[in-house]
Formats: C-alpha cells, structure tokens, sequence
C-alpha cells in the first residue's frame, strides 16, 4: 500500500468505510486495524483493552482477527496453527462450554470420573493439575453433572463420604425463591428479576445453571423459536428480552406522541416543535403505535375545511352533491374525503330506513314504491306490473325478495283468495 492510499484510507474511514469499493475494503481494514492487530500479536491484553486503546471497535477488531489472522488467535489460545481442524473451529461456542476451556479442564474432569482418584474430593484433584478448585467445581456442575453424581455414589459406597453438603442450601432457595418464581412465570430478564428482589445478579445466574437447567433449556427453547418468527409487540424476542422500543426511545417520543393524539397538527409540525426528528417519529408511529399511518394523517386545515359540512350532513342526511354545493366543495373529493375518513357515514349517504329497520337505497324506494304498492293490494303477476310501469322485472323481483316480506305474503293470499273463487 503506497502511502497516498494510506493517508487517503486513513481519511475515510472509519465513518465512511462503506463508500469505498468492496475490493479496496480489505486493504482499508488493514489499515484500520494494523496497531490493534500489532498488539494482539505482541501482547496478552485483552481484545476489548486492545480496542479502546487503538480507537476501534471491539466487536469489529474481533471479527477483523478471526477472519484475517486466525493464526494470531489460534497462537493466542495454545493450538497448533498447522492443524487442518481448526480453520472451522469456533474459539468460543455462543452458548456452552468453549473448545480452550474443555482442553484447559479436560485432565482434571477425566481424573473425577476416574477410579483411581476416587479418595480426592474435587479440590484435591484441582491444585493437582493447577487448577481453582471453585472453578472446576463450576465446570462439573454446569457441564458434567453426571460425573459429579457417580462419583458421589462411588464414594458412599466405598465409605469415603465426607459428609458435606449436597444440592441447595436452605438459605439460598429462599433468598432467590421470589427471583425464581418471576424468571419461571414471566419474560423478565435477569437483570430486571436482580433489581426487583435485590439479589446479587452473578449468584442468581449460578443458582440456575446449577440447579435449575431445566428452566434454563425452556428459556433457550423459547428465545430460539422467537428468531423465526415476525417480532410482535410484548412479545420475547430472540434475545430474552420483550419485543418493542427501548425505554429512551418511549421517552424521546412520549412528547410528540402526546400532541398527535391531541392534536390535528402535522408529523413534520410536531417534530419541529418536540425537536424529535419527523423521519424517527414516523418510524415511531409505524412500528411501535397502533395510530393512523402517516399518509392517512389529516391537517388542522384540511380538517377544519370538511367539519361543517360532516356536522350538516349528520344532522340532516341528503345527498352528498347537495352537501357538497351548499359549503362550496368539490362533490368527488368530498365524498372520497368521507369513504377515508368517515366510512360510516360514507357507507349511510343515499340510504333511508324501512319500517321493520332494513336500509334500502332512497332512489330505489321511489322507484319501485308504485309498482309495489299495486303488487300488495293485487293478485296480477309482478312481471305484468314491471311492465306496466316501465321497470326492469329482474331488478324489481331482486327488491321485493330482499325488502319487502309483508308485500310478498299479503300478494299470496290474495292469489290463494283468487284461486278459491274460481
């Protein structure tokens, strides 16, 4: 890299690293992370140390080393860089015991499940191979469960009891019994569980992985089907915690929110006015409000043009056109106005109430009221009265079916009066 490209790479990243070409990107992250990676090669420091001390992100430095310098790593941790196998082995496992703490504790957990050892309690067999005795002991319980059973059995058979205590103390389900029954029965997350029963957080945790893995396994199980699932608000998402907006977010736009419920002003306006940003609060109102979407939002002033003439229209109902003319609007925009944001009464314009309760059409009413009426009071067929009064017989048969029940049988027994007759 010539020096030009140096100082130029340099200058953009990092806050502009992904405006560069995808083919100069590797050569611009080894730029970027040269000192750090310098110092991991030639230092013990940890990775985050590393990274605050180089300017650089942790989680960026890390994933840097162990796609570019897997053999720093692999140095790092002990292993044989030649070895073929370990260009897929994941240093740490996101979950469980990792590949370096198995090598690390792997001589001792063979020598506790070893019969030849069986006269050593577990601290014994620790400082034997240089080890902390508490964290050994960690390691069984977490990870080898059953060795540490079989090797108690082992040892009551054998007469080596050392007559100490097994399982949960007394004192400590009692002091997470309440932490407990809320991280069982609800989505809290362990620090929320800690803050609210005030209880240490790293006793909490080892209390569980000790003796509750049952619960734990449930936790995972739950968590790892929320990832393949649409989030839904208050609900656990992948990561334990429940899905929705942070609490500084609620914060941020609790102001703005307020002034949309009560108010008819603008996104744009209101954001101006909260100094929240109208792009964040849009987002806001999208994903995390059960609000009208943006482009539904009316104005104060488009608001205030429509609202005498809604008052007039539900006050006396008539035809949208006559509306429209009597406050000077546009007939079409007013009534598209309505099927938007007044369906209901969009939905009741040129409909009018039967007397059994049925909402018929006014211009249909009108125009089948005659011919009805005849049809009522006569035994003549209804497709000679269509005729005779200019309506379609179809249309006509079509309303008498749906709307006038008391018509139909007061016709039947006319015809059945008619028919005796004869």
């Amino acid at each position: 890299m010539t020096e030009a490209q140096k100082n130029t790479y340099q200058t953009v990243i990092p806050s502009d690293f992904n405006r560069l070409p995808v083919s100069q990107r590797a050569l611009a992250a080894d730029c970027k992370y040269a000192e750090a990676v310098a110092m991991y090669a030639t230092t013990d420091l940890p990775m985050c140390q590393i990274a605050q001390l180089c300017g650089v992100t942790p989680g960026g430095l890390s994933a840097h080393i162990g796609r570019y310098h897997r053999p720093l790593l692999y140095a790092r941790y002990g292993f044989d860089t030649n070895n073929p196998e370990l260009q897929t082995l994941k240093v740490k496992q996101p979950k469980g015991q990792s590949y370096t703490t198995y090598i690390k504790y792997r001589d001792a957990i063979e020598a506790c499940g070893d019969i030849a050892y069986i006269e050593y309690n577990v601290s014994q067999i620790a400082r034997m191979f240089g080890l902390n005795a508490t964290a050994l002991t960690s390691q069984l319980r977490v990870h080898y469960p059953e060795v540490l059973t079989d090797r108690e059995l082992t040892r009551l058979q054998l007469g080596l009891a050392d007559n100490a205590h097994r399982g949960a103390r007394k004192t400590s389900v009692e002091a997470y019994e309440a932490a407990m029954t809320l991280y069982r029965d609800t989505d809290l997350t362990v620090p929320e569980i800690v803050e609210i029963c005030d209880v240490s957080k790293g006793g909490f945790v080892q209390y569980l992985r000790f003796y509750h893995k049952d619960i734990l396994d449930a936790k995972a199980a739950r968590r790892k089907s929320a990832t393949k699932t649409h989030g839904l608000v208050g609900e656990q998402s992948g990561n334990g915690r429940l899905y929705g907006p942070k609490s500084e977010t609620v914060r941020l736009y609790a102001a703005a929110l307020h002034l949309y419920h009560t108010t008819s002003k603008s996104i744009r306006e209101i954001a101006s006015e909260t100094g929240v940003p109208s792009t964040g609060l849009r987002a806001y109102l999208k994903y995390w409000s059960d609000d009208l979407p943006a482009n539904s939002r009316r104005s104060k002033a488009v608001v205030d043009k429509y609202t005498a003439a809604i008052t007039s229209l539900k006050a006396a109902p008539r035809p949208v056109a006559e509306v429209a003319a009597e406050f000077s609007l546009n007939p079409d925009v007013f009534r598209e106005y309505l099927k938007v944001h007044e369906p209901e009464l969009a939905a009741s314009q040129g409909m009018t109430r039967l007397a059994d309760g049925k909402m018929v059409r006014r211009t249909s009413q009108a125009k089948y009221q005659a011919a009805i009426s005849e049809y009522a009071t006569s035994a003549e067929p209804l497709k000679s009265i269509a005729m005779r009064h200019g309506v379609t017989y179809n249309s006509l048969l079509g309303y008498v079916l749906r709307n006038c029940p008391q018509e139909r049988e007061s016709h039947k027994k006319i015809v059945a009066l008619a028919s005796v007759a004869v």
